[in-house]
């Protein structure tokens, strides 16, 4: 072939691709549409459309050769990645308004085309119901709480809230401050919804506890306001009880004691004299350790075992008891002739424990007693 005609052969062919591979770069994807249809929380429709252009033409719609819908969570963990057009949303456990990312790609041959949207998760919050009581077993370092805790979400439909079966740990504290001092509050974490907390463990307690001293102190109620935080994310403000606690007046004190001292002296006539009888007693002395929470008594009975003719039983001891009523015993100290023969009979030693005492029932009232401040 003559040099001349295969040159203008070759010349040709290389127009022809170079046409070619023009037409095949003006050839473009691209997302038409993106929509997305929500019924609820807990799902998405996905409505997407594709179209394809060939310059120098017109935009057509086109189907892809496969389809990937993924879905991110706040911290892109994939909460969904799949080819359903109708895809489920984790919603009960994500976060408050968690922001969301949805893409979705189509395939065309060798290309990809993708486009993205925003979506978010339903607003929630934290809902408790508090049982708090303070002080807690008649003391100010101790503090018993249970807060019975509920999710909720937002109704799709923004008609009020509904709840969700899923409980999160807990991220909260309590704030306890006194109505005498407001700027000095104690700050309580707390890790679990339920617990007794040792206040006198916390660095700032003596503070708190101080601020309780003056007010009783000076023969006045103390009130103090507990604050309950908590939520999913930040820690806000979800209750708040109120307590008004005042010491033991003098006489409600002499009245624990004459009701510890009669329930004790029915225990040791029970053990001497094999049943219960009638009591005479007499408190001669007591005192209250607030430290200890303890009352030592020192008491006298009499009593007999039958008719006034028969020969009576006297004797003399101390009442040691917890103000709760725990750990009671009974001291020998003396007494006459037939209460120390059966003392010796039935005792031996000095010292009778004594089972717990029964506290003496507190008429209801909105106060709290506080117990050994």
């Amino acid at each position: 072939m003559p040099l001349k005609e295969a040159t203008g052969r070759i010349g040709a062919l290389l127009v022809v691709a170079f046409l070619v591979e023009g037409c095949q770069l003006r050839e473009s994807y691209r997302v038409a549409q993106l929509l997305v249809h929500r019924r609820g929380w807990d799902s998405v429709r996905v409505d997407v459309q594709f179209q394809k252009r060939r310059w120098p033409g017109q935009a057509e719609p086109v189907v892809p050769d496969s389809l990937q819908v993924l879905l991110l969570g706040d911290r892109y963990d994939t909460l969904y990645l799949g080819r359903a057009r109708t895809i489920p949303v984790p919603d009960a456990r994500l976060g408050d308004n968690e922001r969301l990312l949805l893409e979705v790609c189509g395939w065309f041959g060798g290309r990809t085309v993708c486009d993205q949207l925003g979506l978010h998760a339903s607003p929630k919050r934290v809902v408790v119901d508090p049982e708090i009581v303070y002080p807690y077993q008649g003391t100010t370092v101790r503090l018993y709480y249970r807060l019975r805790p509920r999710l909720e979400r937002r109704r799709y439909d923004d008609a009020g809230w509904e709840p969700l079966p899923v409980q999160r740990p807990l991220q909260g504290y309590l704030l306890m401050g006194t109505e005498a001092d407001p700027h000095n509050r104690l700050r309580v974490p707390l890790r679990t919804w339920e617990g007794v907390v040792e206040l006198a463990a916390l660095p700032a307690f003596p503070d708190f506890r101080y601020a309780l001293q003056q007010q009783f102190r000076a023969g006045r109620p103390a009130i103090v306001t507990i604050e309950v935080y908590g939520g999913l994310e930040q820690p806000e403000l979800l209750a708040a009880v109120t307590r008004r606690l005042r010491p033991k007046t003098e006489a409600e004190r002499k009245e624990e004691v004459a009701h510890f001292a009669s329930e004790a002296l029915r225990q040791v006539v029970v053990r001497l004299s094999g049943r219960l009888y009638p009591i005479w007693l007499r408190v001669e002395s007591w005192s209250f350790n607030p430290l200890t929470l303890q009352y030592v008594v020192e008491v006298s009975a009499r009593w007999r075992e039958g008719g006034w003719f028969r020969p009576s039983f006297r004797l003399f001891g101390v009442l040691t008891v917890n103000e709760d009523g725990t750990g009671a015993t009974f001291r020998w100290v003396s007494g006459n002739r037939r209460a120390e023969e059966r003392w010796h009979q039935q005792v031996e030693t000095a010292v009778l424990p004594l089972d717990p005492l029964p506290p003496r029932e507190m008429p209801e009232t909105d106060e709290v007693v506080v117990s050994g401040w």
